[in-house]
This record gives C-alpha cells, structure tokens and sequence, in this order.
C-alpha cells in the first residue's frame, strides 16, 4: 500500500491539505511550524535596517535553504542571497535570485561547472578567495569557458575560519589575481562572528575597520577590476556594529556594503535572541524601527510518556531539532485543543536522544499521554535542516501549507 501524501515526517494523513488543525492532531508530530505573521514582521523589519543604514541585504540562505522564504525576502527589497556552496547557489537563483555571494571558497571542478552555467546564464555571482593556488585554479577553468568570475578576498581572523589574516597577505593576493584573466576582483569579505575576544564589541569594530582600510587601499593600488564593488561582512549577532563601522569609514563610493544576516529571518529563543537584546540595547537605530525581532520557530510534539513523576518523554530528538546551542524549551502545553499552560518557566528540557527528549516539569503542570508541547529553539540553522518541509501557520497555529526546504 502506497500513501501519496505521506512524503515528509510531519505529512498529514489526510486527502485534502486544506484546513488542517494541528490541535485536532490533523497532521503527524513532532511537526516544524513557521508562523507567517512573524517570518514577515522580521524580514521586513530587517530590510528597514538595511534601507535605514545605507546598505544593501543578502540574507544568508544557508541558514533556511527554503525557496518560499528567498522569494519573500528577494520581495521585501533584499540586493540579493548569500551561500555556502555551490549547490546552495543554484538553489537561490532558481527562487529568483539575480546575484548571490557565496561566502566561502570554491573548490573542486564540478562545484565549478555549477557556478559557470550560473554566470553563463547571466547570474551575478560573487565567489570568495584567500590563498593564490585557489585563484589560479580558478582562474584557469574560467578562462578557458570564456568566463570572469568575480571575486571577493575574504579576511580573516587569527584562530578563525577562512580568510587571509593581515591587510598586506591580502594586498599580495589582490596584485596576483592581477594576473589572473579568469578572475576580476571585486571587493572584500569578511566575517566577524568567529572572533573570540575578552572585549567582542570592539572587536569587531575593529575588524570592519581593518577591512574598510583593505578596501581603500586596493582602491588606491587600482587592484579592483570588477566592474561591481563590494564589501560584505556581517552575520546576526553584530550587523549593527557592521553597518555603522563601515558607512563610517567611507569606504570608495564606488564600493557597495552588503550585510548577510540569515538567522533574523525565524529569530529564536536561545543565542540570537540574546544577541538582538544586546543590538536593541545598543543600536539607536534598531529601537527605532519597532517592535523587534519575534521568534518565529516552534516544533509541536506530543507527550510520549509519563515514567515517573516530573519526567515526561517527549516525541523528538535530535533527528528534529537543534542541540548544538542549548536544547529546545517549552513554551506551552495544549490538550484537546486547548490551551493548558502557557507558563512554563519553572519546566526544562534536560537531555534529548536520537527520537526522545527527557523533560522535568513542575507539580503546578499535570501533562497526559498525548498533550502537545510546542517547543522553541536556539540556534535556528540546525533546526531548519532536520525537515524536508515545515508548515506554515496563522497566529492560532491553523496550518496553512507546507514549505519546502531544499538542503
């Protein structure tokens, strides 16, 4: 026997996808939910950053790799999309996508192939490059397509990811790409997230200072040949500071800054709320625009068992959500239907297995063998990934459709 609509973990049973009730148990659990209203209310309060602030939005894909959600932020006014690999590139230009960064590395002839039939077809695509036997591999598969590929040189930090580590390896970079016919420099970029400072703050001003005063002196040099000029840094935690710092410096005016935030597009409970607090505190711009950033992320699972007083087992696990950067927390209980605790505070999920997770309620919550939990999530990235889709939801959790994700 054969169920035509049973294709992802949360499918429903049902015929028709119209009008399911996820509290009528109208759909399989543990389910992702995205709720619409706030997806929206943050892509859009983003984008007002960025408008506000002078820059230009690439949301980083990776973090969702869900067309539905690259086409409403290409809507809402986004300059483009940022990837991490190839395939993630081919998947953003096909949600419409006209110019992508892929912030990493290039490696390898068949990661390649994908990004000349991209540009062959007229895609605007910017690759990063840190080390002179790259650029020349590069270099030499392009040309012999008949192909530029612009490139940005990424700077690093000590002890960090990718990257050269000084303005003058980078300087050096940039006079041997001179030579390098399948390749046109177009710019710099950068990451500050992995830096690790006892003063983080100024850490990273610094560092977008550094990168600023790479740019302008590659300018002087005239070593950019691209006819499209970027510096581009910024993940979720300190685009504030990104922003301000390089608007500041007054990069060459030729130059575009393009901010790839990704994880403000669902927000959470866990690591990017606390970084958004400390951004609304310090950013007379951000408090500015509203009401900020709304966690958009649940997974709704069901009370699995009751084994001994204050210890449910709920149905979800590591194969369902994020661990890596605090485990899923409750925010509310539901039994037929009904709303029975949205207090929740004094409960905590202790440890999650591959399908299970362990957790300690107090006396005052009085969970059944089938109540459903809606849980929220820290770290968002390592939550989109589990799914091959998520539902979408009114405010009242009615499921509107499914998206699907593409990783």
């Amino acid at each position: 026997m054969k169920y035509q609509n049973i294709v992802h973990k949360a499918a429903t049973p049902e015929a028709d996808n119209a009008n399911l009730k996820l509290f009528e148990h109208d759909v399989c659990l543990p389910a992702a939910l995205l709720k619409q209203s706030a997806v929206l209310h943050n892509i859009n309060w983003m984008q007002r950053f960025a408008d506000a602030s002078g820059v230009l939005l690439a949301p980083h894909g990776k973090t969702t790799m869900t067309p539905w959600l690259f086409k409403q932020q290409l809507a809402a006014g986004a300059w483009g999309l940022t990837v991490a690999t190839a395939y993630q590139a081919i998947v953003a230009a096909e949600a419409g996508a006209s110019r992508i960064i892929i912030a990493n590395q290039l490696v390898g002839a068949a990661n390649m192939q994908l990004i000349a039939g991209l540009l062959a077809a007229g895609t605007e695509v910017f690759v990063c490059v840190d080390h002179a036997d790259n650029a020349r591999a590069l270099s030499a598969f392009f040309q012999a397509r008949q192909l530029q590929l612009p490139v940005l040189i990424e700077l690093g930090v000590p002890g960090g990811r990718c990257g050269c580590r000084t303005n003058q390896q980078a300087l050096i970079l940039a006079e041997q790409l001179s030579s390098m016919p399948g390749l046109a420099l177009a710019g710099i970029e950068f990451y500050e997230g992995v830096i690790n400072s006892s003063d983080v703050k100024n850490s990273v001003a610094q560092f977008a200072q550094q990168a600023a005063a790479l740019c302008k002196a590659l300018f002087r040099q005239k070593l950019l040949t691209h006819s499209q000029l970027l510096i581009s840094g910024a993940g979720s935690a300190w685009y504030d500071i990104v922003a301000a710092e390089l608007t500041k410096a007054t990069v060459p005016t030729d130059m575009q800054i393009v901010l790839r935030p990704g994880c403000y597009i669902s927000h959470d409970q866990g690591i990017y709320c606390q970084a958004q607090h400390a951004i609304d505190s310090r950013s007379k711009l951000a408090a500015k625009l509203g009401s900020s950033l709304v966690n958009a992320l649940q997974i709704a699972v069901y009370v699995q068992s009751l084994p001994e007083p204050g210890l449910a087992i709920l149905a979800f696990g590591k194969r369902d959500a994020a661990f890596d950067a605090g485990l899923p927390q409750a925010d509310a209980l539901y039994r037929d239907g009904q709303l029975i605790c949205d207090k929740l505070t004094d409960c905590q999920t202790v440890k999650v297995m591959d399908q299970h997770a362990f957790w300690h309620y107090s006396p005052q919550v009085t969970p059944k063998v089938g109540d459903i939990v809606l849980l929220s999530t820290s770290h968002p990235c390592l939550t989109f990934d589990k799914w091959r889709e998520l539902w979408l939801t009114d405010d009242n959790y009615n499921l509107l459709h499914t998206v699907e994700t593409r990783f």
